[in-house]
């Protein structure tokens, strides 16, 4: 969510890289690589809230802008400094991209409006350029109190899953709200987007900051007091205890982005957000499946 939601987050985004990935619960072992993207100042603005990949470059988004560059040597390739136009901030009061997600040539952007939420959007960029295309659909607020904090495509299932962000402030969010990717892609500009399904969580989870479809499940980045990675079947609701993500206790866990690598396995990408000194940094983490 935003970076202003949590006191000890500042504008830009940073992590710490300490000990080693714990994976005590799940049969797919996630490791932490040795390797890691680190940047600082207006590099680290346009990173740090989300992430997403089509296995050759990495898309991010943060307070200050959007970025494409390479996964091979981080060679940025594409750049908008102000990624929300004014159609959607003059109309809505759109002000805020969470984690992102990539399709078929597209950016799909989760965007929040101010302190309301009233206006939970997703809208889409091309992953060309990262230039709008003028195309976005609302979410049912009903179905999203407290904003839009993440997107994630189940292409295989053609669907699309949101979240809201903590409608128990006690507990956290319970549910899953699924919409038909054809219709994000196909409706008219500015059209609700039709729920297709909800899916109740076996618990609750607070404070999902990004998710992303890997090998069927759902992989969220929670920023619970462990800084947790869970999986969640989206057929079943069930979740599971992945990991926990190797920073300080407080700092904030942000985006998440899968790479399958089929039979072989495949790796999460996450970002993180530190507090203190560490404010000046951000990091990208990979976690590596193995067994």
């Amino acid at each position: 969510m935003k970076l202003g939601r949590v006191s000890a987050v500042v504008a830009i985004a940073a992590a710490t890289l300490i000990g080693s990935a714990a994976s005590p619960a799940m049969a797919a072992t996630w490791t932490r690589t040795a390797d890691y993207q680190r940047w600082t100042g207006l590099n680290a603005l346009e990173r740090g809230q989300g992430v997403a990949t089509d296995g050759t470059h990495f898309y991010y988004a943060g307070p200050g802008g959007m970025v494409k560059a390479t996964v091979a040597n981080d060679s940025e390739v594409a750049s908008s400094v102000a990624p929300i136009p004014w159609g959607l901030s003059g109309t809505y009061g759109s002000d805020h991209i969470g984690d992102v997600e990539y399709y078929g040539g597209y950016v799909i952007a989760p965007i929040e409006d101010g302190d309301g939420y009233q206006h939970p959007l997703l809208a889409l960029y091309n992953a060309s350029d990262l230039s709008y295309t003028g195309r976005y659909v609302q979410l049912p607020l009903a179905q999203m109190p407290g904003g839009v904090p993440w997107v994630a495509v189940d292409a295989a299932a053609g669907l699309v899953y949101t979240s809201p962000w903590d409608q128990d402030a006690a507990k956290g969010t319970n549910k899953l709200v699924a919409y038909s990717l054809n219709d994000l892609l196909s409706l008219p500009a500015g059209s609700t987007l039709p729920v297709v399904r909800t899916v109740t969580l076996s618990q609750p989870l607070s404070r999902i900051q990004g998710a992303a479809m890997w090998q069927g499940k759902l992989y969220a980045s929670v920023d619970d007091s462990a800084k947790s990675v869970y999986s969640i079947d989206v057929s079943t609701g069930q979740v599971a205890y992945g990991f926990h993500q190797d920073v300080e206790s407080g700092d904030e866990v942000q985006g998440i982005a899968a790479w399958d690598f089929g039979p072989s396995g495949g790796q999460l990408h996450i970002v993180n957000v530190g507090s203190g000194w560490k404010s000046i940094f951000l990091y990208l983490q990979h976690y590596t499946m193995s067994g």
